[in-house]
């Protein structure tokens, strides 16, 4: 786990305000269970999950950081930047939020649609919009939806299938920029952190290449401590903190129970000689 002065940090969670299985309540209660002490909310796109964090904090005596995973496109893909530490009531950031939040739900009728005609369903929007309870479902509750219809046997088909890129559900979204995004966080207060890097798939040429047009654009962070990164992953992503001289950042991007790799705080250590993320917004 990642502490600092025995704090047990996780800044990378997720819960049914996009597309996490618990509710925030319930994430926070669990986020106690497991020993983190200051839990980050990060929902996709959204900040509709905090209110409820922060009085769920309160009953259990930990810190609720501030927080959201906002999408971006950059180089024709799209890459999640964290946004920590933030006042919610910021007007731009709160523009931002409504208008990635449009573009959700136009992606997920879209989705919607390609699946009633490519896996013979029926108002596949309308169901799985039921099923999340919200009207801008991410495509991993399209996946539950698909298995519940029983068109695939489990989360992995159905985007192997239909859902990711190239397959015949797949649409892309017109999400704003890298550097719009960190100008976003910046007049929130916040930090702004790439999630999970490791995550893309990039090489280390490409990886790098990201993080210059990061750095360049003012990002803060690197997500550094996760469960399950190799030894290669590990020595990677140390080079770049420290070739970018970038923050360090520690989450588990928890999203259900179900998951259980990536469970709640079991993070390795961050680098004794990196400055943690943290640092700027906990004192």
């Amino acid at each position: 786990m990642s502490n600092q002065d025995s704090v047990c940090f996780d800044l990378h969670s997720h819960s049914l305000a996009s597309d996490g299985a618990l509710s925030p309540a319930d994430l926070v209660a669990r986020a106690a269970d497991y020993g983190v002490t200051a839990l980050a909310l990060t929902d996709h796109d959204t900040l509709a999950g905090l209110p409820e964090a922060h009085e769920a904090a309160k009953q259990h005596g930990i810190r609720l950081i501030n927080g959201i995973e906002l999408s971006v496109r950059h180089d024709n893909r799209e890459y999640h930047i964290l946004g920590l530490g933030l006042d919610i009531d910021n007007g731009q950031l709160f523009e931002r939020v409504e208008s990635q939040q449009q573009a959700r739900v136009k992606r997920a009728q879209e989705i919607g649609r390609r699946l009633d005609k490519a896996a013979g369903l029926a108002n596949s929007y309308e169901r799985t919009c039921e099923l999340a309870n919200s009207s801008a479902p991410g495509r991993p509750l399209f996946a539950r939806y698909l298995e519940q219809a029983g068109r695939v046997r489990n989360s992995r088909h159905a985007f192997n299938r239909f859902l990711k890129q190239g397959q015949s559900a797949f649409v892309a979204t017109p999400w704003c920029s890298m550097a719009e995004a960190i100008d976003d966080i910046h007049a929130a207060g916040g930090q702004a952190v790439v999630a999970h890097p490791h995550g893309y798939g990039l090489t280390r040429k490409k990886l790098r290449q990201l993080l210059t047009a990061f750095k360049e654009s003012g990002g803060d962070g690197l997500e550094v401590a996760m469960p399950g990164l190799t030894r290669q992953q590990q020595e990677l992503l140390e080079e770049c903190w420290r070739h970018f001289d970038l923050k360090v950042s520690a989450g588990s991007d928890f999203h259900s129970p179900e998951q259980k790799w990536l469970a709640l705080g079991r993070l390795p250590p961050l680098p004794s000689e990196a400055t943690p993320v943290w640092n700027s917004f906990i004192h």
